[in-house]
């Protein structure tokens, strides 16, 4: 294969990279679907990158490079910049985050996703936002200092969001409306998932840019989170606390239309659950009379209370309305709480099936590539993200002897054997474990309630340096936290988190940094009425309920959580499955050749005596 003909920048392409660049231009040329398994290593974003900037070259396509995480933007960008550089090309890119991440205005973070956007649409309302006014004309034109702006970062492209920040903030200019100025010519667009897959912002970027769904190549990176995010987008709630909330902000309004609606909708929660804990709401029971006139009336209060607040509960309230139906697909829960803010009643909305939002857009793009490290089975992602086109699987590329894969039977986080002995059961093999790794071992618990059972135990007796996650930890924080715990390679420490925590997935810690990883249990969801009701549908939908609702999604987080461990060929780490429930085969199938081990401590010292 000429390098030249996929925009391969590197001096040589590996074997199963080659297939993967193959398969890449097959869909490209049948304008197609791939949803592929690319295990870490394998070399996919160049893979995809290379073959799809070509096309859109010759095509006129635009690219969206969409991920979830900041490393991937970090990657793709830096991927980009090789291709320049090789082969001498102009390649117009912007790097997008959430508009929210791109405000220079104090204090937005604060905010969530539609409050800000809320706030942001009251400031350029009224001119009070410098950055905004500085940036665009009321004709919408790039002022001239904008120009001036975009020119410098054009001829600086590609470039990483941080620098067009940077940029912006020094030229006192709005890093958003400078980023949508860019992607007018842009021939790539690394962004989040939102500005695909949620609708409102789609439809914003592509009426701004001037782009086309049926000319954009959409790749998905890290796509096994993307279920997961669109049943988020799609789901919302509403509680007799947040209307608490919104009826003492009507009040300080002075507003005696919406106080009423406010009143009503309590009304409505009360009579719906009457005296039962928890409840499916079935079609018709409950009514919003005149929903869009209470979304109105909302909206209406919420923008005065903006003027001087960048908060609005009754703004909150007209979100939910806005999403709150009774289609497939989607199902309404009502429950009791009790909790820190007192007893309170909830109305869930969910999204049950992310494919509503996710499958017309992938099947409608010119082309688009789906694909992540931790995708398998694909049959499931591809039913779950409603693609029709080719799946493929590729083993790792990495050497086999550099990995040790170990089941250790001895303990078991499931609900009914939970007890102080089995905790303290845990903390001894982790202690074994971590004394036998000659560098620094992660360990990985289904959640934090069964890690702090644990970490007494582990803390008394271990002799090595303890770190544990802490709910709610700020970027920074936890870049400290990592920071501190490579410190120790030479000499080895614990790290104690969450499956589905921050270093579950989104670290990488390559070489010496991290020589074992134990993941504690399975990550299994609550088996309540909101677990059942995923269950239920995919069970009436592709008769998999069970697998596709309740079993892979956790195995989907050990299988991220294992991967942290061998992150390059040169790696050499041990993984150990800490649970009975791993030599169940539904279990032990995903783990790749697994040994059964009691002897665990020898099996690790023998492994890495080998090196």
């Amino acid at each position: 294969m000429d390098k030249k003909d996929v925009l391969f920048p590197f001096e040589e392409i590996r074997a199963v990279q080659d297939d993967l660049v193959s398969a890449v231009q097959r869909v490209l040329n049948e304008k197609s679907s791939l949803i592929v398994h690319a295990p870490t290593g394998l070399g996919k974003t160049i893979a995809s990158i290379g073959p799809a900037l070509k096309k859109a070259q010759e095509e006129d396509l635009t690219i969206f490079f969409l991920t979830s995480r900041h490393t991937q933007h970090v990657i793709a960008i830096e991927t980009l910049q090789a291709i320049k550089e090789k082969f001498g090309l102009t390649i117009p890119v912007v790097d997008m985050i959430g508009k929210k991440h791109m405000c220079l205005q104090a204090g937005v973070e604060l905010l969530s996703s539609g409050e800000f956007s809320d706030y942001c649409k009251k400031v350029r309302e009224d001119e009070t936002c410098e950055y905004y006014t500085n940036a665009r004309k009321k004709s919408m034109e790039p002022t001239v200092k904008a120009k001036d702006t975009l020119f410098q970062l054009q001829m600086r492209s590609p470039l990483p969001v941080e620098e067009v920040i940077k940029t912006c903030d020094e030229s006192k200019v709005c890093p958003y409306e400078m980023s949508i100025f860019m992607g007018k010519t842009a021939k790539v667009v690394v962004a989040d998932y939102y500005y695909i897959f949620n609708p409102t912002v789609r439809d914003a970027f592509f009426k701004k840019t001037e782009t086309e769904l049926d000319k954009s190549i959409i790749i998905v990176d890290e796509a096994h989170n993307l279920p997961g995010r669109m049943r988020e987008l799609l789901s919302s709630k509403l509680s007799t606390y947040l209307l608490k909330l919104a009826r003492k902000e009507a009040e300080e309004l002075e507003d005696d239309d919406v106080i009423p609606l406010l009143d009503e909708l309590q009304e409505i929660l009360i009579e719906c659950i009457g005296l039962e804990e928890e409840k499916l709401v079935k079609k018709g029971e409950i009514f919003f009379l005149n929903k869009d006139e209470m979304i109105e009336q909302f909206d209406d209060a919420a923008d005065r209370t903006r003027e001087n607040k960048k908060r609005s509960y009754l703004g909150n309230i007209a979100h939910f309305l806005r999403l709150y139906n009774e289609k497939e697909g989607f199902v309404n829960i009502i429950r009791h709480i009790t909790g820190a803010r007192g007893e309170r009643i909830e109305l869930i909305h969910n999204c049950l099936d992310p494919s509503i939002l996710t499958g017309p857009i992938l099947e409608d793009a010119y082309a688009s590539i789906v694909m992540s490290g931790t995708l398998s089975p694909v049959n499931m992602f591809a039913d779950l993200l409603g693609i029709k086109g080719r799946q493929i699987e590729f083993p790792s590329p990495f050497p086999e002897e550099n990995k040790l894969s170990l089941i250790v039977p001895k303990t078991t986080t499931k609900y009914a054997e939970r007890s102080p002995a089995m905790f303290k059961e845990m903390a001894s093999v982790i202690i074994d474990i971590a004394h036998a790794v000659p560098g620094n071992t992660a360990v990985f618990f289904p959640s934090y309630s069964v890690r702090d059972q644990v970490y007494p135990f582990v803390s008394a007796d271990c002799e090595k340096t303890v770190f544990t996650e802490v709910p709610g930890m700020t970027k920074e924080q936890k870049q400290e936290m990592l920071e501190n715990f490579k410190g120790y390679k030479n000499s080895g420490a614990v790290l104690m988190g969450v499956a589905s925590g921050s270093f579950g997935e989104g670290i990488d810690l390559p070489g010496d940094l991290l020589k074992c990883v134990v993941v504690v249990g399975l990550p299994l969801g609550k088996p309540d009425l909101e677990t059942q009701t995923v269950v239920d549908y995919y069970d009436k939908k592709y008769r998999k309920g069970w697998d596709y609702g309740y079993v892979m999604p956790a195995l989907s987080t050990v299988m991220q959580n294992a991967g942290r461990c061998i992150r390059s060929e040169s790696d050499k780490g041990v993984i150990i499955y800490l649970d009975k429930r791993y030599l169940w085969e539904n279990y032990r199938k995903v783990i790749s050749k697994p040994e059964v081990a009691l002897n665990y401590s020898e099996r690790i010292k023998e492994f890495f005596g080998r090196f």
